[in-house]
This record gives C-alpha cells, structure tokens and sequence, in this order.
C-alpha cells in the first residue's frame, strides 16, 4: 500500500520537481558518517526580525501564536473567522468579511483589523513576505490584503506581532503585523471535510411584539419578525493537500487545492434584524427610552405641490399618504433583502516548493491562485425622494397630459394651464409637474451585486550560504489581482426620466422621446408595472479594475560570531542582517458608462475611474548583539536595533527604526522592551480617488430639513440654509446623508511610536508553565482620514466655525443634504487629509500549563486575553481629545466597541480513551457604555443631544464554545463543535448607531446564534 501510495504521489509532482532538479544535484557524493559530536543549537526566524535566534529567544514585541490544533477546535475554515476570534483583532464597521454591512459599495473580501486601528495599518505576510492589497474597487475606503486568498487548510501557523514593526518590512505595519507560516514538508496526502450549520432560537418576544405593531400599522407583513427555532447559513469546505520529498529529501514540493462555499442568510431570519430600530424620541420628540420598528418611505409617496403633500398610489387614484395596505406598502422594509452572511463561493489553489541543490544554492517557489464569487443583495431599487439628477433642483418631472394620469391624479398634479400646455406640446416645459417620489421597484426585486475576485500570487527567489557564517536571500515576487463587478436590478435615471413623459392612450401609450425603445412607466395604476418597462428601465452596471504588485528582495544575514565578533562576556556572536528591496504597486479600476454617470438609482452616486500606481526603494539594517550570557544573574542580555529607509515615488522618504532588549537573569524568565518608530505611506485610493458622491450613515437626519426643523434658523444657516428655504427643505433619503468622498496627492505619510515593556515566563520547577504579560503603548501622528462627518456638522450647526462649515455643501436648488452630483450639491465633503493623532495603550496576557493526570490523560490551559488602557483619539488639530475606552458608538473607533478586557480561555483535556480529546472554550468581552453618554466634554449628547437610557450600556458578554476530535482510525480524524452552545442573542442597539445596513448590532458579537460543525481529516 505505501509503495502504491508514493508511486502515485512521485507521479503527480513530477512535473514540478522537474523544476528544481539539475545535474548538480545528481553529482553530489555521500560523506563517509563522521563521529557523533553535539547537536548544534537549532535557530528560528522569529516574526519581527531577520536575524536567527536560538529557538528558546521569543520576540521582543507581544506576539500571540494560533497553532492547527487551534484552527481545528475553532471549526473555522475561513481564515478572517480564525482571526476575529482574537482579542487583538478588533471587528469594526470599517472592515470586510462575511457579515460586513451589506451597504458597503465594496465586498467579497476579507481583512483583518488589529487593535482596530484600520486594516490599512495591519501588515499581513506569507512566510515573512509582504501580500499586496486584495481589492482595486475604489469605493473601499480601507483597501488591505484579502485574507480569503489564504487557505486554512494550509496554514502550520499565525504569528500576530502587536505593535510597529515598519523597520523590519517597511510600510503598513503600525498596528502590527500578521504573519501566516505554511505548511512546506508535508508529505502524502490529506483530505479535510467540514460542514457547518447556524441554529437560532428567535425569542426577543420585546423587539417580536415591536414589529409586529408597525407590520399592522402599515399593513406589510414584510415586518413581522420570525419566532422560534431556525437553522441557516450553511457552509460547505473541502480541501486536498498533497506532498512528497524528492531528490533524496534534499527537496519537497506541497501542493493543495480547496473548496469553500456558504449560503446566505437575510437579516429578517433574526428577530433582532427584520428591521430598523430607531430611537422613539427621533420620532416623536419625546424623551430617548425605547425602540420603534421603522421603514423607508421610499416605497409608496409622491409629494405634490407647494405646500409638499404626500399621497400614496392606491387603485388609479392618489389618496392621503399613508395608506395602510397599499402596494407598494407605505413603509418598506429592506431587511428581508440585505444579508447577514454574505453568499460565497471560494476555490483557492497553488503549491510550495524548494530544494537543496547544495549549501550555496535552495531555490524556492510558491505559486497561489484563488478565485472567489460573492453575492449579495439589498433591498430593490427605486425612484428615491429627492435624489434623480438630471433636475437642478433633484425631483421628478411628468408631462401632465401623460395619459397614464386619472384624471383625479391628473387634477392634484397640474394646474388647468399646465394641462392646455402639455396637450399642445407633451414634451415642452410649461405642461411639466415637478413633483418628488419615492416609489419603490417591488416588480423588480432585490438589488444584487456580484464581486468577482481572481488572483495569483508567484514568488521565486533563493538562498544560501555565500561563505561561512554569511548567508543571503533573494527573491522577486509578482501579485496580481482582477475584479469584475455586476450591478443588477438597478432602475436607470436617465431611462427614468424618459419614460415619466408620455403620450398617446391610456391603452397605447408612448414615450415622448421613443429613443432607446423607451416604454412608459406605469407607477400611477397599482399593478401597472409591465415586464417590458422593467426591461427598458432596469440596467445593469459593471465595473472592472486590477491592482498589482511587485517586488524585488535581497538580503544578507551575518552570523558574526564565526568571525570573531562577539561580546566577551557572550558566547553569541553578533548578528547582521542588511538588504534592499524594490516595490511598486498600482491601480486601475474603470466603472461603465452607467457608473460613471450616477444612472443607477440607489447606488450611492456616480463611480469615479482610477489609473494609479506608485514606486518604493528601500535600504535596511538590523543588528542583534548579544552583551552577556551565562554570568552571575544576567542568563542572556540582548540588544536588537534597526533602521530602513524608503524613498517613495508618491510621498518622498520615510525613515523607520528600532531598539529592543531582552533580559534573562535565569532562565526561567525574560524581561523585554521595544522602541518602534512606524511609518504608513497613504495608498493609492487615499492618494488618488477622484471626489465621487455617495450616501453615507454617520448622519441619518437633518435637522434642518422637514417642515418644523429641530435646529433654529440661526443654526442652519450656518450649515448654508437660507431664511427662505427654511422650513421646506427635504430630509436625507433613507436616512441617508450625502457625502463627497475624496482623495489628496497631498498627503504624508503616518507616523507611529510604538513601545512595549514585558515579561516571559517559563519557570523550571512548572515545565508545562508559559506565560507573558506585555504592556504596549502606540502613538499616532499624522494620521489620514477625513474630518469626522457627524462632529464636523454639530460643530458648524452650534458654532459656526468657517473651517468645519466649508466642508458642508447644501443642494444648489433645494438645500437639501441628497443630491445627486458633486456639482448639484447635497453633501458633506469627506476629503483626506493628515488631520489625526491617537493614542493607543494596554496590556497583553498569555498562560498556558499542561498538567498530567497519570491514567486518566492531562489537561491543558490556554489563555489569550488582551486589556484595553487607552484609546483617545484627536480627529483633528485644535479637536478636543476623548479616550473611547470601554465605549462603543459613532464617535469611537469607526463605530465599534472598545471593552477594557477581552480574552478567550481554552481546556482542552486528552483523555485516555483512544485518542479522544474534549475541549471547552470560554470567550468573553468585557461591557462597554454608550459613548454619547460619557461625561467627557468631547463626547457628552454629542449624538442625541441628551442622555440615551435605552442605549446606554451592553453588559459583560461570555460564549461557551464545545468541541470534540477523535481518531476513529489510525488515519482517519473526526472533529465536531458547537460554538455560542447558549445560543446567546447579540445585544439589540439602534440603527443610528450600528449604521444603516446592519441587523440592530455590532458584528464583534455572534450574529447567527448557535453554529454547530462536524469535520474529518484524512491522511494516506
């Protein structure tokens, strides 16, 4: 059997081992076996230095290890999975994964967050080498490396560095560095299995009965929540790795391909997510203690006239707005539309290889592909109040001989004079009523969006020894990445505005203008929409981009200690590690003619084309010197320094340094320090975006719209109001502002000190004891973002500040803030700028012990827990500084949750009957308080503009995780789980604070209930 087994193995990797076989190879002779002498100390690279230690050196900075094992009792095999289940990684609004908002205009990715500093300031690597950015789509604000292209099947383990680490691998490592070790000598072959089912028990009977008033009130049962026990979500994985040595073992090669796909899940499978909960006090005016079901009125209102009266479509007639049971309904609800879990189908592919042709020459390659398909969809289209751009003043217009008008329709719209006008003249402006809808496309259906990722990754390079004592690396690597993106179910403005102008018969009717094969739109009938006006209506918008990068590496690394360089209190040598490297990076996205225009009603504006690219040259050093071992209470003194220089096409140089020490008086513990000066060059789209409008969440309403605004006049007219427009300025559209979205060729690069002071324990007398305890410390300067959208407007309502008020950009016609263009107005703009400063603290916190229990097996205790000191933030020169620790809102950390302590606590017990190994996992997340509740200044009513009580606090949150590996044969494993075994509904929050899109919670929490897995693995 084994000899059948490698056969086939040998057979298949032939083809690739031919790659790295050479005659030399066949040439090498066979030493005669020398006399046993000691076996020398093994060294290791550790993540955050290219100078090898001894295996018992930990690094300086705080770094949290994930093993296989680990992975396994997780049930994940979505690495973003793996990685969200660590205290360091903070899961914020500004990330992507597989419960990202659905409104994002960016998807089908995955990235990571430490410390939830940004994605864009975590540097992720693949066995110590930089992965390039995932996404060239230009309305991602935070592009970062998708982590789906990375197979968990493959992964040995994640090395996660907290902490700068710029000085070592350049830019983007401010926050810390994640870095994935794959699995390179394997040999045979494995299969692994696994399917995972959601179970949730709906019974919020509070938010249920909520729902079910506003389902009755609006006659749309679309809001009643659902009750009782559901299963949803389900995710299907597979994967084969494969792997054989050649060449006498002086070489492997390990090959995989895997297989991940997961159903999606629509936020009104969930109780807490079949709609938008609002605070009731935003409705009524009344004091902020509970919740009220909302809709979107853009469903089932046309506003006529000068006095803006709302009718509904109700038969052939317009009636009063609302009328409960009309179809459309008056108020419609989105959430049985937008995901929860986005649907996604993955096949990642590649291999590893490296020989040994001698000790001067091991040449390595790695190849890895991935293609990945995600859906995902929201609510249908519609004709959106105040929002079609080809007016100045944003509404609508419809002839008024239009015979699709009843005559009762006809007589509210036009005057008499209008009508002579239009029937002498259909198309001419004097027979035009200008009215605003919101109507929404039900016939239609749900908008969907298709993002489709494909991407390879090569890296060729080798090493070895030059001479004794100094070895050298080199390498280039080439990453390339292609989106193709479909818009569909999009009604079309222009085709919009076309068909409202009609001529002819109520039976035969025609559009004015017949160009495009128009088809009249039928909205003022119920049931009147056709077929054949969807098809003219509805387009499809596509956008393609690629991003790519290249870069070319060379180092040495000098074992100094061979030469004589060494302390003479050490016997260490010193330790050198110099090199170069070259990189570029671009992007290129190109939206069609209908994105470009803004034509798709309901996709956030018009998308902007990006042709960009930058270079970097870099030079860098690291020196590691031993000062004194085994001596009288100093077991090992260790000092680490290094420094980079890059000089930047885009943003001129930066300088990146660092100094570490590590002290041992015994070798049961360690104490380390680091110093870390951390540098983040701004990316493309930070640099390069043209300004695009778009729809935004920070502010939903504005005060300064409606017919009884809630702010004076005073106040909105330093927002841009003016005396005559106040009072009749129309509201955001589905509580949705607008927002000009920019990029800045000016901008420089960030900048951070980081620094931490520790201490390792791994005491004799407790052999299966580890432990460490770190305290970091980040400060940030000149940090990119834009000045805080919701802050920005308060402080230009109340104060009038000039600098804050420029920045509001009120509808040229209306005042309104929606619109449709950069040009018409309606926004907040939302440019990048170097503005912020923070400061990031805390401590981190890592056990584990394995205690025997003789016959009955042993116990093992893993403890990861991560406390939070400090997290204030200065959004901009002049700003007042708040600390966000143990907060959550917009105002904190791009609207998540900061708990001053979170840790997860593994048992794990071996037991002794055949292999069987139980495990309990506790996660906990410590309670956060409302940030608008605080008493500091900076943030007191900041979003309400008094105490929230219904808000105002989420309690201490503990999940149990259950898991189970048994060996039912000598190679063949089964694994099951259940994670959340309490089923533990997250905590319900208002949409003004999670943002529009999102289920009424924070995603740091667990969305979908109970997950339950069952798994194998196969080795032959």
């Amino acid at each position: 059997m084994s000899h059948i087994r490698k056969a086939l193995i040998e057979a298949i990797f032939a083809l690739f081992a031919g790659l790295f076989l050479s005659d030399a190879l066949a040439q090498q002779t066979t030493l005669a076996p020398a006399e046993e002498t000691a076996a020398p100390i093994q060294e290791v690279v550790v993540t955050g230095s290219r100078i090898p230690v001894p295996a018992n050196i930990s690094a300086t900075s705080p770094t949290t290890t994930v093993s296989t094992q680990d992975i396994h009792l997780q049930g994940q095999t979505d690495t973003i999975e793996v990685l969200n289940a660590l205290p360091q990684n903070v899961v914020t609004n500004a990330d992507l994964g597989n419960q990202s908002n659905p409104l994002n205009a960016a998807g089908g990715v995955a990235t990571a967050d430490l410390r939830g500093l940004g994605p864009q300031r975590t540097l992720v690597l693949i066995d110590g080498r930089r992965l390039g950015i995932g996404d060239p789509n230009t309305q991602n604000p935070n592009p970062a490396p998708d982590l789906d292209q990375i197979p968990a099947a493959m992964i040995e383990r994640i090395d996660v560095v907290t902490g700068g680490a710029s000085a070592v691998y350049g830019s983007d490592a401010t926050a810390g560095v994640i870095n994935f070790i794959m699995k390179k000598n394997f040999q045979g072959i494995q299969i692994d299995g696994q399917y995972a089912d959601f179970m949730h028990d709906n019974n919020l009977s509070g938010i249920q009965a909520l729902d079910a008033a506003t389902a009755a009130s609006s006659g749309n049962p679309a809001f009643n929540a659902p009750s009782g026990n559901t299963t949803f979500g389900a995710r299907r994985d597979l994967s084969i790795l494969m792997g054989t040595n050649f060449a006498d073992g002086a070489g492997n090669i390990t090959a995989y391909l895997t297989y991940h796909n997961q159903a999606p899940v629509a936020e009104n499978r969930t109780d807490y997510g079949t709609c938008l909960l609002v605070e009731n006090g935003l409705l009524t005016g009344g004091p902020l203690n509970g919740f009220t079901c909302i809709g979107s009125s853009n469903s089932n209102i046309f506003i006529v006239g000068p006095n803006q009266t709302p009718y509904s479509v109700v038969g052939h007639q317009f009636l009063p707005y609302p009328q409960a049971g009309s179809a459309p309904p008056p108020a419609f609800n989105s959430d049985t539309y937008e995901h929860l879990q986005r649907q996604d189908e993955r096949y990642n592919a590649g291999f590893i290889a490296h020989v040994d042709l001698n000790d001067y020459v091991k040449p390595y390659l790695d190849f890895s592909f991935m293609y990945d398909r995600t859906t995902e969809i929201v609510g249908p289209s519609a004709l959106f109040q105040t929002n079609y751009p080809f007016t100045p003043d944003d509404l609508y217009r419809v002839n008024c001989s239009n015979p699709l008008l009843s005559a009762q329709e006809q007589g509210i719209l036009c005057t008499p004079a209008q009508i002579a006008a239009s029937t002498a003249n259909p198309g001419g402006p004097a027979g035009m009523a200008t009215l605003d809808i919101g109507r929404r496309n039900v016939e239609g259906g749900g908008r969907m969006s298709d993002y489709e990722h494909t991407n390879f990754r090569l890296v060729a390079g080798t090493t070895g020894q030059l001479l004794d004592g100094l070895t050298y690396d080199a390498y280039g690597s080439f990453y390339y990445v292609t989106l193709f993106n479909s818009n569909n179910n999009y009604l079309n403005y222009a085709n919009i505005g076309q068909a409202l102008i009609a001529t002819g018969t109520a039976a035969h009717p025609v559009c004015v203008n017949p160009q495009g094969n128009c088809v009249p739109y039928n909205i003022f009938t119920q049931g009147g929409v056709t077929a054949p006006q969807l098809n003219y209506l509805e387009t499809d918008g596509t956008g393609y981009g690629t991003t790519s990068e290249g870069i070319l590496h060379a180092d040495l690394t000098a074992d100094m200690g061979k030469w004589g360089i060494t302390s003479p209190m050490a016997h260490e040598g010193v330790g050198l590690n110099l090199g170069a490297e070259h990189r570029y990076d671009t992007l290129v996205y190109t939206p069609d003619a209908a994105l470009k225009a803004g034509d798709l009603a309901g996709f956030s504006g018009a998308v902007v084309p990006t042709n960009a690219a930058f270079d970097v040259n870099e030079g860098f050093l690291e020196v590691r010197a031993p000062i004194m071992q085994d001596r009288p209470f100093v077991h090992d003194l260790d000092v680490d320094a290094g420094y980079r220089y890059s000089s930047y096409s885009s943003v001129g140089s930066t300088n990146a340094y660092k100094f570490e020490v590590q002290y041992a008086p015994l070798s049961d513990f360690r104490l380390r320090y680091s110093y870390d000066r951390a540098v983040r060059a701004p990316n493309l789209i930070e640099l390069y975006n043209p300004p695009a409008y778009a729809q935004q969440s920070f502010l939903g309403v504005d005060p300064c719209a409606g017919p009884t605004p809630t702010a004076t006049p005073v106040q909105c007219g330093h927002t841009g109001v003016t005396g005559t427009q106040y009072g009749s300025i129309p509201q955001c559209v589905a509580g949705q502002c607008g927002e000009v979205v920019s990029g800045n060729p000016a901008l420089k690069p960030e900048q951070a000190d980081t620094y931490s002071v520790g201490l390792t324990l791994t005491p004799t007398m407790l052999p299966s004891f580890t432990a460490s305890i770190d305290y970091w410390h980040i400060s940030f300067f000149d940090l990119i973002g834009v000045y805080p959208g919701a802050t920005l407007f308060e402080s230009c309502l109340t104060t009038g500040n000039p600098l804050f008020c420029s920045q509001i950009v009120r509808n040229n016609i209306t005042g309104a803030l929606t619109g449709a263009t950069v040009a018409g107005g309606g926004y907040i703009l939302q440019k990048n700028y170097n503005l912020g400063s923070s400061i990031e603290s805390g401590l981190d916190v890592q056990a584990s012990y394995r205690l025997g229990l003789g016959r009955w097996g042993s116990l093992t205790w893993a403890l990861n827990g991560a406390y939070l000191q400090h997290s204030i933030t200065t959004p901009y020169p002049g700003a007042k500084s708040f600390d966000c620790v143990g907060l959550f809102g917009p105002d904190c950390n791009t609207n998540s949750i900061n708990p001053r302590w979170r840790h997860t606590l593994r048992v794990s017990w071996q037991t002794p009957w055949d292999r069987l190994l139980l495990s309990a996992n506790w996660r906990f997340i410590g309670s956060t308080t409302l940030d608008n509740n605080s008493s500091q200044s900076a943030l007191m009513f900041a979003e309400f503009g008094e105490y929230d009580a219904i808000d105002a606090r989420i309690p201490n949150y503990s999940y149990i995780d259950l898991a189970a590996t048994f060996q039912v044969l000598r190679n063949v494993e089964v694994r099951a789980g259940v994670t959340n075994v309490l089923d533990k509904s997250p905590p319900v929050i208002s949409f003004e604070l999670t943002g529009s899109g999102t289920p009424n919670t924070y995603p740091t929490y667990d969305e979908l209930g109970r997950d339950l897995f069952v798994a194998f693995t196969a080795k032959f």
